[in-house]
């Protein structure tokens, strides 16, 4: 039928001219972008299945990382067993030179010299071998003589310092030791006496550094901030407060060096108080005041005790159970102030520029303490910069309150007893430091942004009278340190440890991830691998029996170490066919995927030039039934 108002032909031929412009449309999308799935539409099933495969492939390309980064740490850990190994075989060669009879005593104590250095340097690598800061030889580690944990390093120490009754359990809740039956007093355990001395000894390094805290740094820093701090001895009163005491690993060294706990109700005194120690950080060295990290041990004590302190004193401002919490700054900032603000590095910075004064008055550096100042808030930088903030409200409230102007640790302390009265008095943080120093807690905060010259002046006194020092109010002067920070005296009585937990366990293994999917991992035990570990802290070779028994002691070590080199290396031979199998399953799953997403370039190439060919014959044959109409108008004409 000829139709002059509807043109079906036309119709058709759009349609269908339509329909091949969006085929052509989609096969130049998915050749440009070589994806034959660019949208959910595409292929809704296809794209799920991709999808889950790439979360595959990208995790099985990070666990080849993962995997890779175990081989190089256990062969760093390896590499340093091969040196031991060289040092236990010279250690073997002196130990048969000095069993000969030829050589007299003095000799032999010469050739006991050199193993005595031997032993040393292997205490040495024992300690020093970390990756990525994780220490390869724990001392909680597992015993290189056999696949367990160094059962002597886990166990649980309870005594009563009031009683002197004492209890030792082992990780198996097995009783060693029970003081309650007059088998060993704290004395006896510390002086290593009887039977029980040996289960209580077993972790001595532990054992030591909790006895030191318990017996000695504990009441000893107690009576120092009771003395600094009269307010706050004044609201303790009569009352004893005991606390618990956790020797054992929080996160490992040089992170969280302790930290002080406790419950609280709606109202009335705290309960539950604690300190706990990272073990990680701290030695038995360092408790006797021999070890490197001596003021950093006291430092931390007398924080945590603070904290302690202000725990059982100020429970509302510290809990925030009446509503007002006192902020961290000045929480961390006070406990510094018993600390000492510049015992563990907060404010290495000012200790330099105070380093190149003459005197306290000396201002040439004052552009550099003002820069530091403005550098840090004091609330992002609480044990820093809130030490400091602390220490110029007591300092100024010390002032206000009709002290002299001098940068003292007793100024400062007289200062923070009078605030410390107000809020035990029941005032509101905000008001006793405007009563007590002219400032509020923000306008003492914009004095830090602002580098007040008064508080440079303030900070760079401090800094000064500091040096050599902990900065600590309670030591008896700004510029004491060390193993003096906290003094040997009668302590208080009122703080007493009612039980220790010694814990030096730490982690025994690393996981490393080596799959796409949770709990695809391979551990990698950790090994102690100290003389001690090894059966040699008491080799020597000073006579011919004592050379007899080092080459028993060497040869069972050299055995140890061979065992834990000879693990290492069935590891890192783990290893190297577990990454060539993830390589190899990640390049399959690749592949796979890459079927489901990529197009086929060949294949829609063809179909794309199928659609050129229908466009043009679409467009034309469109042309054609357009002119049907002029075709019936010649019929009427």
């Amino acid at each position: 039928m000829l139709s002059v108002q509807t043109n079906i032909a036309a119709w058709n031929a759009g349609r269908q001219l339509g329909i091949t412009t969006k085929q052509t449309a989609k096969a130049t999308e998915k050749l440009s972008s070589g994806y034959k799935i660019n949208r959910a539409a595409d292929d809704a099933a296809g794209l799920s299945i991709s999808e889950k495969m790439r979360r595959q492939v990208r995790g099985l390309t990070q666990a080849v990382f993962n995997a890779q980064d175990g081989v190089s740490m256990v062969q760093t850990a390896e590499g340093a067993l091969n040196e031991v190994h060289d040092m236990l075989h010279r250690m073997n060669e002196l130990s048969v030179k000095a069993a000969t009879g030829t050589l007299t005593d003095s000799d032999r104590i010469m050739v006991d010299a050199e193993v005595q250095q031997l032993k040393t340097e292997i205490d040495g690598i024992s300690d020093r071998t970390t990756f990525n800061e994780i220490d390869l030889f724990p001392e909680g580690g597992r015993s290189p003589h056999d696949a367990s944990r160094m059962k002597s390093k886990y166990f649980e120490l309870t005594y009563n310092l009031k009683d002197g009754s004492m209890m030792v359990s082992d990780a198996d809740g097995t009783m060693l030791v029970n003081g309650a039956d007059g088998t060993v007093s704290v004395n006896d355990a510390q002086n290593g006496v009887s039977g029980a001395s040996r289960a209580v000894q077993a972790a001595s390094s532990g054992n030591a550094l909790a006895n030191k805290i318990a017996t000695e740094l504990i009441p000893n820093a107690a009576a120092q901030i009771m003395s600094a701090f009269p307010a706050l001895d004044a609201a303790v009163g009569s009352e004893t407060i005991k606390l618990g005491l956790s020797v054992s690993y929080i996160d490992g060294p040089n992170k969280t060096l302790a930290y002080a706990s406790y419950q609280f109700y709606s109202s009335g005194r705290p309960v539950g108080m604690g300190i706990k120690v990272d073990a990680a950080d701290f030695n038995a060295a360092d408790a006797d005041g021999t070890g490197k990290r001596s003021e950093a041990l006291r430092s931390t004590v007398a924080h945590e005790l603070m904290h302690s302190v202000m725990q059982y004193t100020l429970t509302d401002g510290m809990s925030g159970r009446k509503g007002e919490k006192f902020p961290t700054w000045f929480v961390e900032g006070t406990a510094q102030l018993a600390g000492g603000g510049f015992a563990t590095g907060w404010n290495d910075a000012l200790t330099y520029y105070a380093n190149k004064l003459n005197d306290e008055n000396d201002t040439s550096q004052d552009a550099n303490f003002k820069k530091y100042i403005q550098y840090y808030t004091v609330s992002g930088r609480p044990y820093g910069h809130g030490y400091l903030a602390s220490a110029y409200a007591g300092y100024l409230a010390n002032i206000k309150n009709g002290g002299t102007a001098d940068v003292t640790d007793a100024n400062i302390a007289a200062g923070m007893n009078k605030i410390f009265e107000d809020l035990l008095n029941g005032k509101r943080l905000d008001a006793a430091l405007k009563d007590n120093t002219g400032y509020s807690e923000q306008q003492l905060k914009d004095l830090f942004r602002n580098g007040d010259a008064d508080l440079v002046e303030f900070v760079r006194k401090l800094s000064y009278e500091s040096k050599g020092g902990a900065g600590s109010v309670i030591a008896g002067g700004l510029d004491v340190g060390g193993s003096s920070l906290i003094n040997a005296g009668g302590g208080d009585a009122r703080f007493y440890v009612d039980s220790i937990y010694v814990n030096l366990s730490g982690p025994v293994e690393i996981g490393l991830q080596v799959g796409a999917e949770a709990g695809q991992h391979i551990p990698v035990n950790l090994f102690q691998m100290n003389c001690t570990a090894l059966g040699l802290d008491e080799t020597n070779v000073k006579t011919t029996e004592d050379a007899d028994n080092a080459i028993n002691a060497v040869k069972a070590a050299i055995t140890a170490v061979s065992s834990a080199r000879s693990y290492y290396g069935a590891i890192q031979n783990r290893l190297e066919h577990t990454i060539n199998n993830l390589e190899n399953v990640s390049e399959n799953t690749t592949a796979a995927e890459s079927r489901i997403r990529d197009v086929d370039v060949a294949e829609k190439m063809v179909e794309f030039s199928n659609n050129q060919i229908l466009m043009q014959a679409g467009t034309s044959m469109l042309a054609q039934a357009n002119q049907q109409s002029q075709m019936i108008l010649s019929l009427l004409g």
